[in-house]
Parts: C-alpha cells; sequence; structure tokens
C-alpha cells in the first residue's frame, strides 16, 4: 500500500462478512497492515478491546481469525482514536417482512 498520501494509512480486509443468521455473527480471517511517516507507538483495538501494540513503529501488520457480530476496529495512540473502520455482518437469511396494512378482500 504505497499509494497512500496521509501521514497515517492503513488498510483492513474484511470490513464486511456474510453469516448465514446475524445472531450468529461472522468468523472471518481479519488482517489490518498501517504505515506512518514517522515512528508512532499505536495500539489496535477490536471493539474496546487491545488485540496488538507497536512501539516507535512506521508500520505494522496483524491478522488473526476473529467472531465478530458487529463492532469497531480502531488505531489509537494512547486513547486517542487515529484510525477507525466499522466491521459488519450481513445475512443470508433475509429479514423478516411485516405487513403494514390487512390483505385485500372484495367480499
Amino acid at each position: 500500500m504505497t499509494d497512500c498520501a496521509e501521514p497515517l494509512c492503513w488498510q483492513v480486509s474484511p470490513t464486511v462478512c456474510v453469516a448465514d443468521k446475524l445472531e450468529q455473527g461472522c468468523e472471518a480471517e481479519l488482517r489490518v497492515i498501517w504505515f506512518s511517516d514517522t515512528p508512532r507507538t499505536v495500539c489496535l483495538y477490536l471493539a474496546e478491546q487491545a488485540e496488538r501494540c507497536w512501539q516507535e513503529a512506521t508500520s505494522g501488520q496483524w491478522q488473526q481469525p476473529v467472531n465478530w457480530q458487529r463492532g469497531w476496529l480502531s488505531l489509537r495512540q494512547q486513547q486517542q482514536v487515529l484510525l477507525s473502520a466499522e466491521l459488519q455482518v450481513l445475512s443470508r437469511q433475509p429479514a423478516k417482512r411485516r405487513r403494514i396494512s390487512g390483505a385485500w378482500s372484495i367480499f
């Protein structure tokens, strides 16, 4: 990822996962790569849990199988969020539709 013009960039994949049912959450191999133009001490958070920290680094990589229902991935310096991405789960099962009005009847 060398086409980044910002001081701090990252690549997160996947950010969307498809599950059989929304309640089950999604199991996927989550991968994060980040780059900085200056050395930084940062931590990667999944939801509010620190997964990995780097000390005075200009880049980092993290990869792990993760199960999530919905959440946020963030790269933080102390408690300041520098970058964040929403992790979404889509369902193969269509949402249940509710009839708004009664059925038509001409009798």
